[in-house]
């Protein structure tokens, strides 16, 4: 970013957005700018220019990644796998726009280790459902590996799975591993945990879901460490889109309930 737009968009706490305000990838410049401002002296760029997370004595390279991703654009007949639960349902374009904001927003957006393909084995495990990964998270750290450390791309030499395993070890158990890299306590993650056990097959199971999303992404904006990178303009922003998913996925929810 450049010049007198960046001076003009440069917040009183130091975190840059775009002339709207919007976030709209989670690799982008924007979303780097974030996650460095987010985790501090524990994510850098090395010489190679890659991003490098730190975990006490261990370290790996990492790219972001959406958390609950959740694409309501595909609500209308497109074929992906939860969101096609919905296709016949009259899903509101308020819903839809506002949970589009909140996909790429700060409070759903974050890094995850890119050496060993994490990020594409959470894709896999549960079609990319935040909970199921939490769920697997938690049975690695019960000592059942397979799923992270076997599942994923087959493109891949075993040493980069090795040095994913080494890093995910230097946690002791999933939930310092969720607080570290999302910021979220053992509470939530104990319900992301619960929930990722569960089929999702129907519009209630569906809806509870996107709930779910909306929990957690209340419980990143109310954070102190994300409330200190975001002006009041925009977290007054965020707010009301908020409130408005969890009032049309209620409205949803009753109309779904009387047919």
């Amino acid at each position: 970013m450049k010049s007198n737009e960046n001076e003009e968009n440069q917040t009183s706490v130091g975190i840059t957005l775009t002339s709207r305000h919007e976030f709209s990838s989670d690799k982008d410049e924007l979303a780097w700018d974030f996650y460095l401002k987010y985790y501090g002296e524990f994510l850098f760029k090395n010489e190679e220019e890659k991003f490098i997370f730190k975990h006490g004595s261990r370290k790996i390279q990492v790219n972001g990644d959406v958390s609950f991703n959740i694409v309501p654009t595909s609500f209308d007949g497109k074929r992906r796998l939860y969101e096609s639960i919905l296709n016949e349902t009259n899903v509101s374009d308020v819903l839809k726009d506002s949970l589009e904001v909140m996909r790429y927003s700060p409070m759903n957006i974050s890094i995850l280790p890119m050496k060993g393909a994490l990020n594409n084995t959470k894709k896999s495990l549960g079609n990319d459902r935040f909970d199921t990964f939490a769920y697997f998270m938690n049975q690695y750290y019960d000592g059942f590996k397979t799923p992270i450390i076997n599942a994923g791309s087959q493109n891949m030499f075993i040493k980069n799975r090795l040095e994913l395993q080494n890093f995910l070890d230097s946690y002791n158990c999933a939930s310092e591993f969720f607080a570290d890299i999302y910021g979220i306590d053992e509470t939530f993650v104990n319900e992301l945990i619960e929930s990722g056990k569960s089929l999702i097959t129907n519009k209630e199971e569906y809806c509870a879901y996107i709930k779910l999303a909306h929990k957690y992404w209340c419980y990143r904006l109310n954070h102190e460490k994300m409330t200190n990178l975001l002006d009041n303009q925009k977290i007054i922003q965020y707010k009301d889109h908020l409130n408005t998913i969890l009032k049309e996925i209620e409205i949803l929810e009753n109309s779904i309930n009387k047919k």
